[in-house]
């Protein structure tokens, strides 16, 4: 475990609240993503340093950021000790964390951690929007676990571990991305306090900034790009490409790694 950052201070008077950022990005035995090779971990590992320097620059309340490196044999066994990791961490100390995929960059002032958000929060759909149970299918490179939420979202996430998708290829993929769904829809949130697009802007396609590729993304977050403040590259596609364009966003932006 590597901690990079600053260390949180009290938020609001009479407790001491701490606020994590928490990223992971393992060498993986058996393959990244399906590749048989380690270039796209390398490339996540310098697609890390760009997103951290990202929040660092535009979070406005303090963070400890903590990024997981060690070894494992598989995805499934990365998703489970992240999963401990987070537990452990929420349940240990007060405190509020963010879980943000190396993929993603921040593009403007945010407020991450001043208690807008007290359930565990999905900011954005996934592609596809629609997915076996659940009709609104959220995606989960960005999460956020405040120190508000219930034990019982935790119970949901447990207990999938073992109710869940019973395909060992859902189990290896796309079984994190619906436990996590179980526990934010498991919460009762209003409707129009669901989706929060430009917290987590989908950038699948996003390689370059041509206005009209730009525009198709706006339509299919509903958000226009000048407003999001999370981007999102999903960059197992081009992840060399989502490197040469989070480099060219720092420099727009003036975030120095």
């Amino acid at each position: 475990m590597k901690v990079i950052g600053k260390t949180a201070v009290p938020y609001w008077a009479g407790s001491v609240i701490k606020n994590y950022i928490v990223s992971a990005v393992r060498p993986i035995r058996e393959g990244w993503h399906i590749e048989k090779h380690q270039e796209l971990y390398k490339n996540y590992r310098e697609m890390y340093d760009l997103s951290v320097a990202s929040y660092r620059k535009f979070v406005e309340e303090p963070f400890e950021a903590v990024l997981l490196e060690s070894p494992v044999d598989n995805n499934y066994q990365n998703n489970l000790e992240t999963w401990q990791f987070i537990h452990d961490l929420w349940h240990q100390e007060p405190c509020n964390i963010l879980w943000a995929g190396a993929d993603t960059f921040m593009t403007q002032s945010t407020s991450l951690f001043s208690g807008r958000y007290p359930e565990y929060r999905l900011f954005n759909y996934t592609d596809p929007k629609s997915f076996g149970p659940f009709a609104h299918h959220f995606n989960d490179d960005v999460q956020l676990y405040p120190h508000t939420m219930s034990e019982d979202t935790w119970q949901v996430g447990k207990q999938f571990w073992d109710t869940g998708m019973e395909d060992p290829a859902i189990r290896e993929w796309g079984f994190d991305q619906l436990r996590h769904n179980a526990m934010f829809w498991s919460q009762d949130i209003a409707d129009d306090d669901r989706c929060h697009p430009h917290l987590n802007f989908i950038c699948m396609n996003l390689r370059t900034l041509d206005p009209a590729i730009i525009r198709w993304h706006e339509q299919w977050n509903r958000c226009e790009f000048d407003r999001a403040h999370i981007l999102h590259f999903c960059a197992s596609r081009g992840s060399a490409s989502v490197i040469s364009i989070m480099k060219e966003l720092a420099t727009q932006l003036g975030v120095a790694q």
